[in-house]
């Protein structure tokens, strides 16, 4: 066995390997993802097609992956709230699938970014966030036990771009003012 292996990267895929199935559901959802080299690190981007996303919202909700209280009018609302949401969701999967690679860096970037139209109708590239996450930090995570929030104390250079952030709070605001109002409606009065 090579130097600096273990057992378990005995079995695992060699680096570069896909972190994306083909044919996976996150393909189906929109999401594509590709391995850049940099030195001693790399760079992973992930991308969703906007468009393709909204399509699909249907299957996804069926899937689980979103509240089956979105509206369709809440999903053409709040598009980059729920583009946020899957990233959330989807992000450790592809940190795990990284590092889990035989002779994967010691350390890699995560950059997230969705195509949609611009003002213009063209389809343009628009970041969305990125953060750094080494072997280490990927180590000492439990996951087959992974919660919500446990890979956020270890990731490093945090970034999110202002206009999607600020694109997202705003929606946040939308999207549980509207599921709000619908608890009230639906409770009836008291």
């Amino acid at each position: 066995m090579a130097a600096g292996l273990t057992m378990a990267d005995a079995h695992a895929a060699p680096y570069p390997a896909p972190i994306l199935p083909p044919h996976s559901m996150a393909q189906a959802w929109g999401v594509t993802a590709r391995i850049e080299h940099a030195g001693q690190g790399c760079t992973v981007h992930a991308t969703i097609d906007q468009a393709r996303f909204i399509a699909q919202m249907p299957q996804m909700i069926s899937a689980g992956i979103f509240s089956t209280r979105l509206t369709p009018e809440l999903i053409r609302s709040t598009p980059h709230y729920l583009m946020n949401t899957l990233q959330t969701d989807v992000s450790p999967g592809f940190v795990h699938a990284l590092f889990t690679q035989a002779g994967a860096p010691a350390r890699c970037r995560f950059v997230w970014d969705y195509v949609a139209a611009d003002p213009s109708g063209a389809m343009a590239s628009h970041p969305m966030l990125s953060f750094e996450f080494t072997r280490a930090a990927h180590d000492h995570i439990d996951w087959p036990n992974l919660k919500f929030g446990d890979m956020v104390a270890s990731e490093q250079a945090v970034a999110a771009d202002r206009i999607f952030d600020a694109q997202v709070n705003q929606e946040t605001l939308d999207i549980t003012m509207a599921l709000a109002r619908e608890d009230i409606t639906a409770a009836g009065p008291s």
